[in-house]
């Protein structure tokens, strides 16, 4: 397991930039990582690595490691109606 802590150089596992954790919280599912690049991620014990996560709270972390889960479809975009130009 890697040692992951506020201010550790990351690659983010959901924008693949390289970046730095801002802080880290304990949530229910694990710690989630909250990094520079404005993304949070979870953390892939198979994998060793920071992975999207998937939850639908912030008091949720759900990783979802596309090495370990290849199936499982990133989820789709809900379509939202255009906002009116304002006259």
């Amino acid at each position: 397991m890697i040692s992951l802590t506020e201010g550790s150089k990351v690659s983010c596992g959901i924008c693949k930039r390289e970046t730095n954790i801002k802080f880290t919280t304990e949530r229910t599912g694990g710690t989630a990582y909250d990094l520079a690049c404005q993304h949070r991620n979870g953390y892939c014990e198979t994998c060793d690595m920071l992975v999207p996560d998937r939850s639908e709270t912030i008091w949720e972390v759900t990783p979802r490691c596309p090495n370990c889960n290849p199936e499982e479809a990133e989820p789709e975009e809900e379509d939202e109606e255009p906002i009116a130009a304002a006259i």
